[in-house]
């Protein structure tokens, strides 16, 4: 460390033991602080520079006290050791590397992101759970082939399913109960064993003493 003079300098054996200890300590203490940083100032809040910054700076506090505890224990400098704020700032610099490899090599975090306000994301957020609501046919993972569209409902037949879409329907070896795992996010439900309809193709529901039966918008 700068704060060594020549004639103060540790043996080979030393300084090896002293930097194996004190980048082991520094690396994984990075790990934390960087993700306990994110975490609690909030990642959708600041851009990634300020975060950097921040864990940059805290990460130095503990780091300060192990280097100089290390130095003091395991190298001995007969000058002693320098003023508490003098290894403050020798431990960020180094500590800048660390968290620079962290953030950009380990985390991959980009640290030139805008924070974007949260109602921003927010509404982001509603606008993805809004599409991946909807029963289409690319949520199921057998198909009819040919068929397309937006799911309206799903019949039993035999050992096929029959799917109905906007654009038709079509058949499909598949049973009922993994069609309906396929569909588990979308705004629909398995009304019965046998069928599955979304919630946007009940045109109507009849009551009839304790039967209900639901009318599709194509008056199935």
């Amino acid at each position: 460390m700068i704060w060594v003079s020549k004639n103060d300098a540790p043996n080979l054996l030393d300084a090896s033991v002293f930097w194996i200890f004190a980048i082991t300590a520094g690396w994984l203490q990075m790990i934390l602080i960087s993700r306990g940083v994110r975490s609690s100032f909030g990642e959708e809040n600041y851009p990634g520079w300020v975060l950097f910054a921040a864990q940059t700076l805290i990460g130095a506090v503990p780091l300060t006290f192990e280097v100089r505890w290390l130095m003091q224990t395991i190298v001995n400098p007969e000058g002693g050791l320098p003023s508490p704020w003098m290894s403050y700032l020798n431990v960020t610099v180094i500590n800048l590397i660390f968290s620079l490899v962290q953030y950009l090599l380990v985390e991959r975090w980009p640290m030139l992101t805008v924070a974007r306000p949260k109602a921003e994301l927010l509404a982001d957020q509603e606008k993805i759970d809004a599409a991946n609501a909807i029963p289409t046919i690319g949520n199921l993972k057998r198909r009819p082939e040919g068929l397309n569209g937006r799911i309206q409902y799903m019949q039993m037949e035999d050992h096929y399913l029959r799917v109905h879409t906007e654009e038709g329907d079509g058949l499909t070896l598949y049973r009922m109960s993994d069609a309906a795992v396929d569909l588990a996010d979308a705004d629909g439900v398995q009304v019965h064993r046998s069928w599955w309809v979304a919630r946007d193709a009940v045109r109507d529901v009849r009551r009839e003493r304790h039967k209900k039966t639901l009318i599709a918008n194509d008056g199935t």
